[in-house]
């Protein structure tokens, strides 16, 4: 079995990287990413260079963070996260019924 090792990365430089490519981004959230990225890394291999790989990375990162799919997460708050999701989507779904039900009438249709 081969163990792939996982080198630390600078918050700091990772930013530096980021900005050259203008996009925008909160830089206290690329240090948490770095952070939460370097825990798992071994601390025995030493900081490498940002690559635009790590740009995704970050930006998968974030789109996961805050929901029941963030990693490191527990069994109870993963399952909190996930009802309020469905009250969530529940809320919506009466929502968008309750718009078809006005447009049918405008429209003179019959709920079927």
């Amino acid at each position: 079995m081969v163990v792939k090792k996982m080198s630390v990365i600078d918050a700091e430089e990772a930013i530096r990287f980021f900005k050259t490519y203008g996009i925008k981004f909160d830089e206290e959230s690329v240090k948490e990413w770095a952070e939460d990225y370097n825990k798992s890394a071994d601390i025995a291999c030493e900081s490498r260079q940002i690559e635009e790989r790590d740009l995704y990375t970050y930006n998968h990162w974030c789109v996961l963070k805050g929901t029941a799919y963030e990693d490191g997460i527990d069994d109870k708050t993963k399952i909190a996260r996930l009802l309020e999701e469905i009250a969530e989507l529940k809320q919506k779904n009466s929502e968008l019924n309750q718009e078809i039900q006005i447009l049918e009438s405008k429209l003179g249709i019959g709920p079927f």
